[in-house]
């Protein structure tokens, strides 16, 4: 039976290591990742669950749906194998001011995605903890550029991405297009109605040029 679970354990890594194809130059072990910054990140962890419930709540749009079951669906993804999430604290006080996370690390295109508590928007820190995260992915992962997608009516999210140097590269609406078309034609359907998704690459080039010339640009 020994011998078994021996073998057991080698076909797990070798699976985990054919899932990232040679794209982890380190390894997914977190601590505290920040030297001479407001904030510092770190890998989540069970005992962020109710802050990041609160979070994830507060800035949901359609609260009479989000329920437990909901929730553990939510915490299950951002802490999937193919993902980064971690916990931003602020070095003044130890307190939690938000999460960020990268999706699809198995590949060279990661995507960037961040949640700050509303009392601490506006103080750098979430410009801040972006530029960490991407520095600790490029030195573990192989990155070519990064994903950033924002709603275009979420000026604030892309208000942070242009800063850290990001390139708009297309603007997709979020309903499939013979739905837009259909509501067009039968006059459902307005313009203001259509909500669109902008899809931002930020090259690891541009992330390093950014950060040393604009270390002192507040957020």
């Amino acid at each position: 039976m020994e011998k078994y679970y021996k073998f057991l354990e080698k076909l797990l890594v070798h699976a985990v290591a054919m899932k990232y194809n040679g794209k982890m130059k380190g390894n997914l072990h977190m601590e505290n990742f920040g030297d001479d910054k407001q904030v510092y990140i770190r890998k989540l962890s069970e005992e962020d669950y109710s802050t990041y419930r609160e979070v994830s709540y507060t800035h949901f749009s359609y609260k009479n749906v989000f329920t437990e079951k909901f929730m553990q669906t939510i915490w299950k993804e951002v802490n999937a194998a193919s993902g980064l999430a971690c916990a931003i604290i602020e070095k003044s006080t130890g307190k939690t001011c938000g999460f960020c996370h990268l999706k699809n690390i198995d590949t060279s295109t990661p995507e960037v995605g961040i949640d700050m508590r509303d009392d601490y928007m506006g103080r750098e820190y979430a410009q801040e903890a972006v530029r960490l995260l991407m520095d600790y992915a490029s030195e573990n992962f192989e990155v070519d550029y990064f994903i950033w997608k924002a709603n275009k009516a979420n000026a604030v999210s892309r208000h942070i991405v242009e800063k850290l140097g990001g390139e708009l590269v297309s603007e997709e609406p979020t309903m499939e297009q013979w739905i837009i078309d259909y509501g067009r034609k039968v006059g459902a359907l307005k313009e203001e109605d259509i909500s669109y998704i902008c899809t931002y690459r930020i090259s690891v080039s541009m992330k390093k040029i950014y950060t040393t010339n604009n270390e002192q640009e507040v957020l």
